[in-house]
């Protein structure tokens, strides 16, 4: 199918987006970025944020991932809900941050009261700093550690302080992928479910894709469809991010030794831009495991945001990788010279400052 018959589908079907991966990349780049400048204009937007993981201690203990730490394991750790709330305003008094991402392992013998009092006091002491907190899978374990409904526990978070959540766990949202490399992690309807609850409730979220595992490009086409079918009953994603598989130390690694390049990271994002449209108007660039410049790239094949600063994320970091320390000047004056106008943005990707 071309990719101008594909624009005039009111409803794409799942081998509708698989057909539109296989186009020619420069023909999708060019649709995707055309339509990207037709909502977006020449703004490119990022935000200054940190992503504060709480435990790497996980009894879940996916095959992708090299983070994770058994109890026992000597360098696990635990931040205790005052340590968090230190280590979240020292960065903040360094960088000056808008938002904590807030995520970690499923250690049981972490409650939702830990998640209220973290979140009270991050208020209580910066209430400038939006809290974008916890997976659908956090939310799901929490549930059934309280005996709780989603919609109970989203309440509860929320009332605490949680203004929205990240898309962590999605992974690719098809059964058989999710048994492959995350026996113990919930499935696909469960990932859905939560987010539709949060959506319900008023609580944005992002949607993400994990991809270049052992995936087959129909799976991607399903993933994209089903967070496609879920945004057209809610309207409750904000954004979409795809972000390429790391192997580096992770157990996986055995089976999938190479990372994708950086063709797949734009397939994936000009995909999204194109079956997306308005609908989740912001398609973040995935600079955290593709890096800087084909995050650069991505931004002419469809994204609009560039992402965050990300500072003091640890799970990339665990396989090997290395991280740069983006400031604001430097991610504004990439933006600029890369003809953009540089945007910051808050959690909610409202523009706050232009540079």
């Amino acid at each position: 199918m071309a990719i101008a018959e594909f624009m005039q589908l009111e409803r794409p079907r799942p081998r509708d987006i698989e057909e539109l991966f296989q186009a020619d990349l420069w023909e999708l780049g060019m649709a995707a970025d055309a339509l990207k400048r037709k909502l977006h204009g020449d703004t490119a937007t990022f935000i200054s944020n940190m992503v504060f993981n709480y435990t790497n201690i996980c009894v879940v203990e996916c095959t992708f991932c090299a983070f994770y730490r058994r109890r026992d394991d000597p360098d696990a750790y635990v931040y205790e809900p005052m340590a968090a709330v230190k280590k979240v305003l020292e960065v903040d008094a360094i960088y000056g941050i808008r938002q904590v991402l807030v995520q970690g392992g499923i250690f049981p013998e972490i409650g939702i009261e830990y998640f209220e009092e973290l979140f009270a006091e991050i208020k209580r002491r910066a209430p400038h700093i939006a809290i974008h907190a916890l997976s659908p899978l956090e939310v799901d374990y929490l549930s059934r550690r309280e005996r709780m409904s989603y919609r109970e526990v989203l309440d509860r978070l929320r009332s605490a302080g949680m203004d929205s959540m990240p898309g962590g766990g999605g992974e690719i949202l098809v059964d058989r992928v999710r048994r492959e490399i995350a026996p113990k992690k919930i499935r696909t309807d469960v990932w859905l479910r939560v987010m539709e609850e949060a959506h319900r409730l008023g609580i944005p979220t992002s949607a993400t894709m994990m991809y270049g595992h052992v995936e087959t490009v129909s799976e991607r086409a399903e993933h994209i469809y089903r967070v496609l079918e879920l945004q057209e009953r809610t309207g409750g994603f904000m954004a979409f991010i795809a972000w390429n598989f790391e192997p580096g130390r992770s157990e996986l690694s055995g089976r999938v030794p190479y990372p994708h390049t950086s063709v797949s990271l734009l397939r994936a994002v000009a995909v999204a831009r194109l079956v997306f449209r308005d609908k989740i108007p912001n398609i973040q660039a995935g600079w955290l495991t593709n890096g800087v410049e084909t995050a650069q790239l991505a931004l002419h094949f469809g994204a609009n945001d560039f992402g965050g600063t990300l500072y003091d994320e640890r799970v990339i970091p665990a396989t090997g990788m290395k991280m740069p320390i983006l400031r604001r000047k430097d991610i504004a004056n990439m933006l600029a010279s890369l003809g953009f106008r540089p945007a910051e943005r808050d959690n909610w990707y409202r523009i706050v400052r232009l540079y």
